[in-house]
This record gives structure tokens, C-alpha cells and sequence, in this order.
């Protein structure tokens, strides 16, 4: 009978017992028995009642022996079971969690990973520690996880572009970012804002189009560095129109956005979370938004939806991944986790004030699939710009 635990209790069940594999062990060394009768010579002459009699007699202490047999395996088994692991289950997670976040501190993964981490950690009454390990676009910390031992207690907080960009920008991997980590669910999302120094005559995404048309040698957008979400969504943009914005790569968000405020270059397409202090401002021009809605801390921004380029609804994310060959009972505890994570009205305050769009809960199967379309999109906006990172 299955032992009645808790709902946030779990074993790891050791395998199957083997009712077969108990008797052999068993007979092997021989089960109690009842001592050998030594059998009696009748003598010459007795009557056919006493055969009988002594038949009886060999059949009860059959029965007796049998019966015995039976008891010491019932003592057996019960004493195995007991002594089982998967009777005494432990809760998960009895001791600290790490989260490996593969991007510096302060920016959006490890804001994201942080606000997971508390109100996980205050679920559990448990510490889930927040590591920062970065280096090539997250490649480094989230093949550390990958390479961690598959029982729950190191995992990933990672994001769009270590995901499902990194697979087809790098030529060589030091892991399959689909076959050595396991989905869990998504923490957030963000639209990328198309955005324009303010001195640039233009007010719509047509408006753009056209410009840039023509003044072809006028016109460059910045990203925070080649193979970003924002480059190939600038890509994505020059494909759909037939223009072509020349891109400037930068060594992060901080320095495109000041040259974006000098003039420097004219165009960017990056994350509220970056442009929208200038936005506020007015330093710089908001054009659209990457989404299929308006996010209500930016109500006056329309969607490329809204604008009729439904092809240019594009979104980044950020989610929870473990090892492979996490345990499922483990990967349910950590589903269930983040479901309430997720329902939380603190955290999705916190997340949208800082501009990103608090995740709907999804299934495991379901987020698995949504990160394997994402990969191929994503796969092939970098092979449409030529973008690579050897």
C-alpha cells in the first residue's frame, strides 16, 4: 500500500521488490524449518491401515513445514520494506537550493531570479541561494547546471537568449541546451520596444520604414551586442520592410542607450526595463512594442499588432530549468512551486514596475514545447542575419 505523504513530501522509490527474487535470495541460505522425520520402518506384517496413518502423518507435517516457510517470508519482506527508502520520505527541499543565474548582477535575470528565490524560499522556510555566474551570453553559468548533480538542489534561472539564441549563435556548445537541462516554467516575459532618438522625424512604424528607405546611409540601430535579442529583432525588422538599418553591436545595453540619447545612432530595439526611463523623459521616441498587447505601465505605446505586422509580435523570456535526470517528483514540487510563485499579487506587481510581464502558469510538457519553438524561431532569425559568436 502507498505510504500517505504530504503533498510537499517525496522519495526517491528504490527499485521494484521482487517477491521471486526475496524467495531465491532466501532458499539460497535456506528457509526455518521444522527438523527431518527420520522415516519409520514398519515391520513385517502391519496392517495396511497403519501405511495409512504414517501418510497422514507426512501430509500434516508438509502442511506445518509449508506454513512455516510462508510465515518466514512474510517476516522477511516486512522487515525489507521497512528498511526501505521510499518508506521514509523526505521533504523537498530539506536543504539549500542554489540558483544559478548566468548573467551579471542587476540585470534582468538576476532581478527575475531573485524575486523567484525569495518567495520560493519563504514557501519552503528553506535558503535558495542566488549565484551570479556569467560569460559567454550565459553559457558558462548554465553548463555548470547542466554538468550539477539531477537532485533539485542546483538549478537555472536563465533566459531567452542563453536558451534558445545561444544553440545556433555558437558553433560549439559545452551543452545541448534541449537534452542536458529540463524545463520547468517560465518566470517572465518582455516585449522589445522600438524606439528613436527624438531628433528623428518620425512617429510610426511606417513612418520608419520609409525613412530608412530613403536615407539609406542615415540610419543605424544599436543593440547590446551581436547575436542579442535586440539584434536579430532589428534584423527581423529589416527583413520584413526590405531596408536595411546598419548595425552598431555594443558590450551591453548601458552604452547603446546613451549613444541612442546622443544621436549616435537612430534606432534601437531593446527592453522597457533599458529604454524606459528615457521614454518617460522624452529623450527618446517609442514607436511599438514586439506584442500582441499593450503593457499598462506604457498604455500609450501601441503593438506592432495594433499597427499590422502581427509577423513582428516577438517576445524574450526568462525560466526555471534543472538538470536532466531530475527526479519527476522533484520536477512536480518545483511545477507546483512557481504555479504559486506566479499567483502571487506581490510578485506580479514587483515584476511589472520593473517592465516585464509577470508569466501565466504552463505545465512542464507544455513550457517544454513553447522553449522548443522558441529555439527554432529564434534559430533562424540567426541564421537570417549571420550573426555568430566563434
Amino acid at each position: 500500500m502507498p505510504c500517505a505523504c504530504p503533498a510537499s513530501t517525496i522519495s526517491v522509490p528504490v527499485a521494484a521488490f521482487s517477491w521471486r527474487a526475496a524467495t531465491a535470495a532466501f532458499s539460497r541460505t535456506g528457509w526455518p524449518r521444522s527438523a527431518p522425520r527420520r522415516p519409520r520402518r514398519l515391520p513385517r506384517g502391519s496392517k495396511s491401515s497403519k501405511n495409512s496413518k504414517n501418510s497422514k502423518n507426512s501430509k500434516n507435517n508438509q502442511i506445518l513445514e509449508t506454513s512455516m516457510q510462508f510465515k518466514w517470508q512474510c517476516i522477511a519482506v516486512s522487515a525489507m520494506l521497512l528498511t526501505s527508502p521510499a518508506v521514509h520520505a523526505e521533504a523537498y527541499p530539506s536543504k539549500p537550493v542554489r540558483l544559478i543565474a548566468p548573467a551579471p548582477a542587476g540585470g534582468g535575470t538576476d532581478f527575475l531570479a531573485r524575486q523567484y528565490a525569495m518567495r520560493w524560499s519563504g514557501q519552503t522556510g528553506q535558503t535558495v541561494v542566488v549565484e551570479n555566474i556569467s560569460g559567454a551570453n550565459g553559457n558558462i553559468g548554465a553548463s555548470q547546471v547542466a554538468r550539477a548533480p539531477a537532485d533539485g538542489y542546483t538549478l537555472l534561472a536563465s533566459y531567452v537568449g542563453t536558451q534558445a539564441i545561444n544553440p545556433s549563435l555558437y558553433q560549439a556548445m559545452p551543452y545541448n541546451s534541449e537534452q542536458d537541462l529540463v524545463p520547468i516554467g517560465n518566470l517572465a516575459t518582455y516585449p522589445f520596444v522600438i524606439a528613436v532618438n527624438s531628433g528623428v522625424p518620425v512617429h510610426s512604424l511606417a513612418e520608419l520604414a520609409d525613412y530608412a528607405r530613403t536615407h539609406p546611409d542615415k540610419m543605424s540601430f544599436g543593440s547590446a551586442g551581436v547575436g542579442s535579442g535586440g539584434h536579430l529583432v532589428g534584423e527581423l525588422f529589416n527583413t520584413r520592410h526590405n531596408i536595411k538599418l546598419t548595425h552598431v553591436p555594443y558590450k551591453g545595453s548601458a552604452p547603446m542607450i546613451q549613444d541612442l540619447v546622443g544621436g549616435q545612432v537612430q534606432v534601437i530595439f531593446d527592453t522597457l526595463s533599458t529604454a524606459g526611463p528615457f521614454i518617460k523623459s522624452g529623450k527618446i521616441r517609442a514607436l511599438a512594442l514586439t506584442a500582441d498587447e499593450r503593457v499598462s505601465s506604457y498604455p500609450d505605446i501601441p503593438t506592432v499588432k495594433e499597427l499590422g505586422e502581427p509577423d513582428m509580435v516577438i517576445q524574450g523570456w526568462y525560466g526555471i530549468f534543472a538538470p536532466k535526470g531530475t527526479p519527476a517528483p522533484v520536477l512536480d514540487v518545483l511545477s507546483a512551486s512557481l504555479k504559486t510563485v506566479l499567483a502571487s499579487k506581490d510578485y506580479q506587481a514587483r515584476v511589472l514596475s520593473a517592465g516585464y510581464t509577470p508569466a501565466k502558469y504552463i505545465d512542464r510538457d507544455a513550457y517544454a514545447k513553447f522553449v522548443h519553438a522558441e529555439t527554432q524561431r529564434w534559430g533562424g532569425l540567426v541564421k537570417t542575419s549571420g550573426a555568430t559568436a566563434n
